[in-house]
Parts: C-alpha cells; sequence; structure tokens
C-alpha cells in the first residue's frame, strides 16, 4: 500500500512539475496576462477541467510558481554560501563575515545568468504594482520567502556580532540590500540607452555596507576575498592572514 501511494505522489509531482514548466514558458513568452487555465491547458493537451484536479484558479497556479522560483533561488544561494564558506579557510572571521555579504550580493546580481526563468518570474511579480495575488495565497508564500531571508538577516547579524559592521535594525537592512540590488539589476537596461556606470551593483554594496560601519581596510580586504573564492576553479581552501 504505501508503495503504490509513493508511486502516486511520484507521478502527481512530476505531474504538477510538468504544468509548472509549461505555465513558465507561457509567461516568458506572453506575459503574466497571456497566462491562463484554458491556455494552459490546451498546450498540456488537456481539458481545463483537468488543470483543476491540480491547481482551482490562476492564482494558485501563479502562487505555486511563485514559490517554486522562490525555493529553487534559496536553494542555489544555500549551495554556493556553503562551498563559499569551505574556501574561505583561516581568514579573518570579521573579514569573511563581510565577504559572505558580498558573495550574497553577487549571487543575487547574477541570477538573470544563472536562474534566468526564475529571476524574471519572481521580477515580474516584484515590478507589478497590482496586487496579483489574494491573502491566502500570499500567507502560504510569506513563510517560504521569511525563511530565506531570515538567513541573510542572520548573515547581517553575525556581521554586527563581528564588529565588522555597527549595531543597527539588521531586517531594515536586509530589505535595504534587496531593493538596492533588485534596482541595480533593473539600471542594467540603461546600458542600451547610454553609457552608464560599470559595477552599480558592486558599487551599492559597497556603499550600504560602509554606511553601516564597514571600514574601508575592512570592505577592500573582504571584497579582495570574495573575489579570491568566485575565481578559484578548481576550488581550493584560501587564506588571506593579514589582512584586516
Amino acid at each position: 500500500m504505501s508503495t503504490t501511494h509513493d508511486r502516486t505522489t511520484e507521478r502527481r509531482a512530476l505531474r504538477v512539475a510538468s504544468i509548472l514548466d509549461q505555465a513558465l514558458s507561457i509567461v516568458e513568452s506572453d506575459g503574466l496576462d497571456g497566462l491562463t487555465l484554458h491556455r494552459l491547458a490546451q498546450a498540456l493537451g488537456l481539458v481545463t477541467t483537468g488543470l483543476y484536479r491540480y491547481f482551482p484558479s490562476k492564482d494558485a497556479l501563479v502562487a505555486a510558481l511563485q514559490r517554486r522560483s522562490i525555493n529553487s533561488i534559496h536553494g542555489h544561494f544555500r549551495a554556493e554560501l556553503s562551498r563559499f564558506s569551505e574556501q574561505v579557510g583561516s581568514s579573518h572571521p570579521a573579514t569573511v563575515s563581510l565577504a559572505t555579504l558580498i558573495k550574497v550580493a553577487d549571487l543575487y546580481l547574477a541570477l538573470p545568468s544563472s536562474h534566468p526563468q526564475e529571476w524574471r518570474f519572481v521580477a515580474t511579480l516584484l515590478g507589478d504594482p497590482r496586487q496579483l495575488l489574494p491573502a491566502e495565497e500570499i500567507g502560504e508564500t510569506v513563510p517560504i520567502l521569511a525563511s530565506f531571508l531570515l538567513e541573510i538577516e542572520a548573515l547581517f547579524e553575525r556581521a554586527t556580532t563581528l564588529e565588522a559592521l555597527t549595531e543597527g535594525a539588521q531586517r531594515q537592512r536586509v530589505f535595504a540590500f534587496w531593493a538596492s540590488l533588485h534596482g541595480a539589476l533593473c539600471m542594467e537596461k540603461l546600458r542600451r540607452v547610454s553609457t552608464s556606470p560599470d559595477d552599480v551593483g558592486g558599487f551599492v554594496v559597497r556603499a550600504l555596507l560602509s554606511s553601516w560601519g564597514a571600514t574601508p581596510a575592512r570592505l577592500g580586504a573582504a571584497t579582495r576575498l570574495a573575489t579570491l573564492v568566485t575565481n578559484t576553479d578548481p576550488p581550493r581552501v584560501l587564506s588571506t592572514k593579514g589582512l584586516p
């Protein structure tokens, strides 16, 4: 009985993944307004009512796409930050704490390349001023997003404890950090029509960390450490003894 149940659950999970993949493809080609259950069913070779077994409404479908995108990005950050932690070796803890925040920023700024579909979908939801999802769907998404943001908040807390940053409201710092990085990515479009500064994201990150108490020496050391680890291939343990 358990084996049968497991197989049924696995088949359903695969079917849901297939539906979400197709839905995301429609959003990619025609935007969020172009996604309807009727069109999705046609693309999958189903009748619209066949989708109701999985998603009772477009709201539920969009919310599921949002949650999957956040989970995918979160998993990517966790894996890369774990790898980064293994590589920094015997570097000064305070320097590492700042370098880790710089790494977080680098990962976010690289999302259009590393996770293009997830990034574009999340960016679409963030950039649309309309309230796109009902309260009950938002209620299911918030804990998933909160788990992600709490891990970033803990990194800010650690940097503060190690005196790499001054005391401050960590939650507000996380949101300001995230919003600034998102804005920096959006500014990349300016390069098509004008000469915009290179590395806008890097400048924003350094400016924020500096405003929150990071000294020039420590910030410089952290930037070099983050760059060393990023450019190391194959991975090896790095040491920056002697750096502040």
